[in-house]
C-alpha cells in the first residue's frame, strides 16, 4: 500500500510540474517579442555634384575677401584698381589649374579630372567679377569711357576675347550641353587653350615694362600647353 501511495504521489508531483512548465511556456509564447537592436545607418557620401558645389563655394573665399576690400580700403590707396587686378589674377590662376589637370594625370598619375569643371567655372566667375568691377565700379557704367579704354589700351582687347571664350565654355559646361552638342562640345572646349594664351598676353601687356610675375605666368602657360600637346603627339 505504501508503494502504491508513493507511486501516486510521484505521479501527481510530476503532473503538477509538467502543468507548471506548460503554463510558463504558454506565457512566454504570449509575451510580445523584443524589437531588434537599432543599428546606426551608414553615412552616405555626398554626391559628386554636391562635392563640386562645396569646393566651388570654398574657393570663392578669395572673391569675398577682395569684394570686402572695396568699401574698406585704407585711405590713400586705390582699392578698386587693386581688387580689379587681383580678381583678374585669380581668374588666371584657376585657368592654369584647369590646364594642369591633364599633365598631372599623364605625368604625375594624379587624377583630378572630376574637379576640372569646377576650376573652369571658378576661372569664369573671377573673370566675370574682374570685368564687373572694371565696367560698373571703376568706369561707373560710362560705356563711352569703356569703349575709349578698349580702343586706346592695347591689352584690353585680349582680355575681352578671353572673357568671351570663358563665357561660352561656362555656358556649355553642363552634361546636358555635352549631350546636345556631341562632338562639337569637345571642339568648343578646346577654346580654353586660346583663352589661356590671350590672358597671358593681356597680363604681359598690362604693364609698361617687363615684369617678372607676368613673364612667369606666361612661361607657365606655355609649359602647360607644351605638356598637354607634346604628350598627345608622343602617344600618337
Amino acid at each position: 500500500m505504501r508503494n502504491v501511495r508513493g507511486v501516486c504521489d510521484d505521479y501527481l508531483h510530476n503532473a503538477e510540474s509538467e502543468k507548471q512548465v506548460s503554463h510558463i511556456a504558454e506565457r512566454s509564447m504570449n509575451m510580445p517579442e523584443r524589437p531588434p537592436p537599432l543599428r546606426p545607418r551608414p553615412v552616405r557620401a555626398a554626391s559628386p555634384l554636391a562635392r563640386e558645389f562645396l569646393l566651388y563655394c570654398f574657393l570663392l573665399v578669395p572673391l569675398a575677401s577682395e569684394l570686402w576690400m572695396l568699401p574698406n580700403g585704407t585711405p590713400g590707396d586705390n582699392p578698386v584698381k587693386q581688387v580689379e587686378a587681383d580678381l583678374g589674377l585669380w581668374a588666371f590662376r584657376f585657368l592654369l589649374m584647369t590646364l594642369a589637370i591633364t599633365p598631372l594625370r599623364r605625368y604625375g598619375r594624379i587624377n583630378l579630372v572630376r574637379w576640372r569643371r569646377v576650376l573652369g567655372l571658378l576661372a569664369f566667375t573671377y573673370a566675370f567679377f574682374h570685368v564687373f568691377v572694371f565696367i560698373v565700379i571703376d568706369k561707373k557704367l560710362a560705356m563711352n569711357v569703356v569703349l575709349h579704354a578698349v580702343l586706346t589700351k592695347y591689352f584690353l582687347p585680349f582680355g575681352i576675347m578671353a572673357f568671351l571664350i570663358l563665357m561660352a565654355l561656362a555656358a556649355t559646361s553642363s552634361r546636358a550641353s555635352m549631350r546636345v552638342l556631341g562632338r562639337k562640345w569637345r571642339v568648343l572646349h578646346r577654346g580654353i587653350y586660346i583663352a589661356a594664351c590671350l590672358v597671358a598676353v593681356h597680363y604681359l601687356l598690362f604693364f609698361d615694362g617687363i615684369r617678372t610675375e607676368p613673364v612667369l605666368y606666361a612661361a607657365l602657360t606655355l609649359g602647360l600647353l607644351a605638356a598637354r600637346f607634346g604628350g598627345k603627339h608622343r602617344q600618337a
